[in-house]
């Protein structure tokens, strides 16, 4: 992502919900307030699949808008589902050109945990 000059967050907490749908003002002022950072309707249960098979995993997300937490808090106005779907448009190219790059650079050998995340795994 950096090579590509894209807004990258190495930090950062996810909260999934069942979507697809908005959540509500009160959700969102609860998720703000227990810290994280990014509301997803997509990362489950694909996530917990992949530890579960010992893969290799990370999520790319395409921020479209702010919650509606900041929304209730006055911070920032509301969208609509127009403006969520020319957001995705524009920045999807982005997205195909970072998985593309991901590909070209992926190790022959991974040096990673991942194919070892049930070795202390306890039922």
């Amino acid at each position: 992502a950096k090579k590509n000059k894209l807004d990258l967050h190495e930090t950062g907490t996810v909260v999934i919900i069942q979507g697809p749908r908005f959540s509500t003002a009160a959700e969102s002022l609860w998720f703000t307030r227990m810290g994280w950072h990014v509301v997803n309707m997509t990362e489950y249960p694909e996530i917990v699949l992949a530890r579960e098979k010992e893969m290799c995993y990370t999520a790319i997300a395409v921020v479209t808008d702010f919650d509606c937490g900041l929304i209730a808090e006055g911070k920032v106005k509301p969208v609509s589902t127009k403006e969520i779907v020319e957001s995705f448009k524009e920045n999807i190219n982005k997205v195909k050109n970072l998985m593309l790059a991901m590909i070209e650079n992926w190790p022959e050998k991974r040096n990673c945990e991942c194919g070892e995340s049930l070795k202390h795994a306890r039922f």
